[in-house]
């Protein structure tokens, strides 16, 4: 690929001085650095270009962000390196985009500016694969006469030019050597020699979705839309019609209204109109049928990005999305910003999740960063949900996104009738096991039917935590202030683990803190309905689908595989089994237990609820067979329980937003966290304490409220105490500007107590 040249054409016009952004985590390095640009280099130097520069004793890569007017005074400027020409240099918009999440998330712009290239090639580790191959070195004739004139001494090599002549184009060595037998590589070198071939080295595409994903097939019919996605897709294109900015489309449809064929409509008349799309859905990994159906559809033309691909996978896609090699790009909440030049659409599918939240820096939202992006470039985003997030919903009752409804299931298919089970009823009946009557009825019933179910419980291992009886206390992580869970692999022996940090120990056999034998093992994770389930039915073939059972590669889609193939009765699992599945076979959904959302301590602790509630619901039922959901809880009168057993979105809205209304809390409000870390509890305390001195000067511009500082939630984690701080008001960008006015620059340079770290996140989504 070209080098870039700069705007004024030659030296005379190029800057002498260049601000680039270092590829460094390091604290002090968070800030833009002046070199100085040697003259080989001005006229080829264009904002966005990747380049080597010293930084102490070392070379490191940097990014050329912007002219410098001169060099700061008394501060010796050394020369920039070279332009790295592996790595293609950053479109202007996306580096735009780079400098508004640094501002927006408060990050040091070499952070954002990360978000932007794979790691393994920022880092040098991978780079284009290549193999060997032959191609003719003459004309098409003259390889023609030559072949016939060696047929009958040499038939090898007579053989390779008749293979190369009927390829056309170049051939890999190993398939030559498949085709033509016997001492091909012979045969080869003395053509070779001969001058009638030359070798050359192709380029091989790394496929994320293994041997079978390459295999081109004819794209696939789109099924006739139902009224309500014709209806739903005219209204996609009346958004797309208007000038831009483009106001947000929220699709709000109900599980299995066929949100995903309204996607595929709309990108269809995108890349109809040369323009390109990228499609966002939480967790890739568990949606193998979503990215087989983008790629069925759109034959060749789509590219796969998320964090479990290999580097070489991860770099060879975002390649062809870098050179215009495909239209479309399908992946995790970093997708968000794959480097299109004529982007049109940006869906982001299950909008509500939580896992478009990135919970390390820069701390971005993949839905506001695509809604940003698109005004910026153009494009439209359609966002997706059968639970959107109460912010969204919130902005399409006021106006500021248009909201397109598809509020039935296609082919006449009934939302699933949810029954609620109360346990406290089950408990005075003298039933205390894991499953209530109703529910292990119709475990019963449905596989008696041939028919497949889905268990799911928020809580992996076999018990999340162990009860002195003597003195109360459980037994926790040493290093996190949270109980350790009881894990009872098949395979191994039986351990108590830390989900947080990943500690490990054996299970106690008495109380660390007073010794006494009395150790109860309590609560449930997926591990014990699985036991449950082998105890209570033992012929039912029981696959599970959390972290334990996900670690290798591939894991996902051959646990959900041997469901789809009818290999599988039961699934049971976390928060995984609730996303875009789409599974004929199922029948009966069951959670195990609706409250353990319901008791974090978290403003999002209902909307959690209601979404997994409702979303795990839809599982059942979507083929030929009426489906059946039983939720069972403690809590059977929560409205967040009882709107969600209704499918009733817009019951649950109301009450919400009016308790959140009430509280302060967003869309009502914004928040920005600032959570104080360190391996000393005074100093932790000591430094919050200084921040939130600073931060009362600043509060009152804002405007903003400050609660703390105060111990987190998680007091402990990985071994450090932590305090946080929150800051409450009308306006984020009000919020964002009085923390940075506060710190006097960005978070990473706060500098109070020797070892206390300090990270800001705005607009969290976790308060632990």
């Amino acid at each position: 690929m070209a080098e870039p040249t700069a705007a004024g054409g030659g030296p005379e016009g190029a800057p002498r001085y260049a601000r680039v952004a270092v590829d460094l985590a390091a604290a002090g390095a968070d800030r833009l650095f002046t070199y100085s640009v040697p003259d080989p280099l001005r006229g080829r130097l264009a904002p966005g270009a990747w380049v080597s520069v010293p930084f102490g004793r070392r070379q490191i890569l940097g990014c050329y962000v912007e002219p410098a007017p001169a060099a700061p005074p008394g501060v010796e400027v050394r020369p920039l390196g070279e332009i790295v020409t592996g790595l293609p240099p950053v479109p202007p918009a996306l580096l735009d985009l780079a400098r508004w999440v640094a501002g927006r998330y408060l990050c040091p712009l070499a952070a954002a500016l990360r978000l932007l290239i794979p790691a393994g090639a920022r880092r040098g580790e991978v780079r284009p694969r290549r193999r060997a191959a032959l191609a003719l070195a003459v004309g098409a004739e003259a390889a023609a006469e030559a072949a016939a004139r060696l047929g009958s001494r040499a038939p090898r090599q007579a053989a390779v030019l008749r293979t190369l002549l009927g390829a056309g184009g170049p051939v890999p060595l190993e398939a030559l050597e498949r085709t033509v037998g016997g001492d091909a590589r012979g045969a080869a070198a003395a053509l070779v020699r001969g001058g009638l071939v030359r070798r050359v080295d192709l380029p091989v595409r790394r496929d994320p979705l293994g041997p079978e994903g390459a295999v081109e097939t004819e794209p696939a019919s789109p099924p006739a839309l139902t009224p309500a996605q014709a209806a739903a897709v005219a209204k996609v294109e009346e958004a797309l019609a208007a000038p831009p900015p483009r106001q947000p489309v929220l699709l709000h449809g109900v599980t299995g209204s066929g949100k995903t064929e309204v996607y595929l409509e709309a990108i269809a008349r995108v890349v109809a109109a040369g323009r390109q799309a990228i499609v966002l859905v939480p967790e890739i990994a568990l949606t193998p049928q979503t990215v087989a159906r983008f790629r069925a559809r759109f034959t060749g033309r789509v590219a796969v990005l998320h964090s479990a691909l290999s580097p070489g996978e991860r770099f060879d896609e975002w390649l062809r999305i870098r050179r215009g090699e495909v239209d479309i790009a399908v992946g995790a909440r970093s997708a968000v910003f794959a480097p299109f030049e004529r982007l049109g659409l940006i869906v982001v599918d299950e909008e509500h999740e939580a896992t478009y939240k990135q919970d390390e820096v820069p701390r971005y939202h993949a839905r506001e960063v695509a809604e940003e992006r698109a005004r910026r470039e153009g494009a439209l985003v359609l966002l997706g949900s059968a639970t959107p997030a109460l912010e969204t919903f919130w902005r399409a009752r006021e106006g500021r996104v248009a909201l397109v409804r598809l509020p039935e299931r296609v082919r006449g298919r009934p939302l699933p009738p949810v029954e609620i089970v109360d346990m406290r009823a089950e408990l005075r009946s003298g039933r205390a096991g894991l499953f209530s009557r109703r529910l292990e009825e119709a475990l019963g019933d449905a596989l008696a039917r041939g028919e497949q179910a889905i268990l799911f419980l928020n809580r992996r291992g076999f018990h999340t935590f162990a009860l002195c009886r003597a003195c109360g206390e459980a037994v926790t992580c040493p290093r996190c202030s949270v109980a350790l869970t009881l894990h009872r692999p098949a395979r191994t022996g039986a351990y108590m683990a830390c989900h947080y940090c990943g500690h490990r120990q054996p299970p106690p056999s008495a109380c660390p803190r007073c010794g006494s034998p009395s150790i109860r093992l309590l609560g449930s994770g997926t591990e014990r309905v699985e036991a449950e389930l082998a105890r209570l039915f033992p012929r039912a073939r029981v696959v599970r689908l959390d972290v334990d059972t996900t670690r290798r590669r591939g894991s996902h889609a051959r646990i959900l595989g041997a469901l789809a193939q009818g290999r599988a009765d039961v699934l049971v699992g976390t928060q995984m089994v609730t996303k875009g599945l789409d599974l004929p076979g199922v029948t009966l959904v069951g959670v195990v237990l609706a409250d353990t959302t319901l008791r974090l301590p978290d403003f999002r602790a209902a909307e959690r609820t209601f979404q997994l509630i409702a979303q795990v619901a839809g599982r059942a039922g979507r083929g030929d067979r009426p489906g059946r959901v039983v939720v069972q809880t403690y809590q059977p009168d929560h409205f967040a329980v009882r709107t969600a057993a209704a499918h009733d979105y817009d019951s649950f809205f109301e009450q919400e937003a009016a308790w959140r209304r009430l509280m302060g809390y967003p869309p009502f409000a914004e928040f920005v966290r600032l959570v104080f870390a360190g391996p000393a509890e005074a100093e932790v305390a000591a430094s919050a304490d200084a921040a939130t001195r600073l931060l009362e000067a600043e509060a009152a511009a804002a405007p903003a409220e400050i609660l703390g500082p105060v111990p987190a939630p998680l007091a402990l984690l990985r071994g450090l105490y932590r305090y946080h701080v929150v800051l409450k008001g009308p306006d984020r960008d009000g919020l964002v500007r009085a923390v940075r006015a506060a710190l006097g620059g960005p978070p990473s340079r706060w500098r109070r107590g020797r070892e206390v770290r300090l990270t800001v996140d705005v607009g969290p989504y976790s308060m632990l």
